[in-house]
């Protein structure tokens, strides 16, 4: 009957998208990749189109060889980004992860979003401006023994440390394996008894941990996101005991300082003002146009000591340059960055686990500082 025959093709069909939902993430994408499966695709319709023309359209012959050609070109030509060369190019169960270089410097991409990357002639150099701001942390606490970074990516922050201060051990933790097997072979990231690293989730190894870190880098971002789990007052809550009494938290947050893109930058500032009573923010390059509404790299460094005024940092920041305590690429100029304005809070949620709603709070439009 029709019912029948309508029953058997439905359950056919539902069979299929079953299997091929499953084949596909669990076998296909592992082995293959997406972009080698899209050219699978591509080549198989060209063929499966040619057997079916080859008969009636003369022209099909020449017209699929010039179309598989084409195909090959661009096979070639998508190894390429710009002028640079392409390393890698692997998805992983979070990310499409990229590795490709120029002359110079070396990049780390999460699909679209540049996560990281290294100068050749030297590792433990970043393409990204806000990776030197990080340093300032001196500004706010006397003793870096131990660092926390969550959020791993290319490791430049971890290197940088490591070799500017023999006396600090950094713990780094990442969610995602591949990321940490990427930063190893492509961007000389150590494993060693100064840096740990740990596959796992940042919430819960800041939970689980014993001991107190001097500081503590949330640097954790999916491709063009950031976790929801790491911006509540209940993880504040945990991050906070797990500091020395002198420690500060160093957060990375893309965002604006005011303006309609300015939301989740607020409602994290908002949820850090609830556990920690002093707040100051770098945001980089700030002092070139004094723009509140541009999209840019912000660092907020997070710590239980209030009112430090800009004299008092800036004086602080001029021992250590003239100490050679820092490196070469923190210089007075960041100073100049310094936010003192107020940040207003009211119209923006305070984040927590039963309601952080970062994915409609959105950033549109950002490209990270580069050198």
């Amino acid at each position: 009957t029709v019912g029948n025959t309508a029953g058997v093709l439905y359950a056919i069909s539902t069979a299929g998208s079953i299997a091929g939902t499953l084949v596909t993430a669990f076998v296909l994408i592992p082995s293959m990749g997406v972009r080698a499966i899209l050219y699978a695709l591509g080549v198989a319709l060209l063929l499966v189109s040619w057997l079916l023309a080859r008969h009636t359209i003369r022209v099909a012959r020449p017209a699929v060889a010039l179309t598989l050609i084409l195909v090959l070109a661009v096979g070639v030509a998508a190894q390429t980004v710009g002028i640079s060369r392409i390393l890698l190019e692997k998805d992983s169960v979070y990310h499409r992860i990229r590795v490709h270089e120029d002359a110079s410097w070396r990049y780390l991409r999460f699909d679209r979003s540049l996560q990281g990357g290294m100068l050749l002639k030297d590792p433990t150099i970043s393409p990204l401006r806000y990776t030197d701001y990080v340093h300032l942390a001196w500004l706010f606490t006397p003793t870096i023994q131990r660092m926390l970074v969550v959020g791993l990516g290319a490791g430049s922050i971890p290197k940088s440390f490591l070799r500017s201060y023999p006396q600090v051990l950094v713990d780094s933790v990442e969610l995602d394996p591949m990321v940490v097997d990427v930063a190893r072979q492509y961007f000389a990231v150590p494993e060693d008894p100064r840096h740990r690293i740990i596959v796992q989730d940042g919430r819960q190894y800041v939970r689980r941990t014993e001991g107190l870190y001097n500081v503590i880098l949330m640097d954790a971002y999916f491709a063009e996101g950031i976790p929801f789990h790491l911006v509540t007052r209940e993880f504040f809550q945990q991050v906070k005991a797990k500091l020395t009494p002198s420690g500060v938290v160093v957060a990375n947050i893309v965002g604006a300082l005011g303006g309609p893109n300015s939301k989740l930058f607020r409602a994290i500032y908002k949820t850090y003002a609830s556990e920690f009573t002093g707040l100051y923010i770098f945001p980089v390059g700030f002092s070139l146009g004094k723009e509140e509404e541009t999209t840019r790299t912000i660092l907020l460094f997070a710590t239980q000591t209030p009112g430090i005024r800009r004299q008092v940092l800036g004086a602080r920041l001029e021992v250590l340059l003239r100490g050679k305590s820092l490196p070469e690429l923190v210089t007075r100029s960041f100073m100049h960055d310094f936010y003192e304005q107020s940040i207003a809070s009211g119209d923006v949620p305070l984040l927590t686990d039963d309601y952080a709603p970062v994915d409609i709070l959105p950033v549109y439009g950002w490209e990270p500082e580069r050198r």
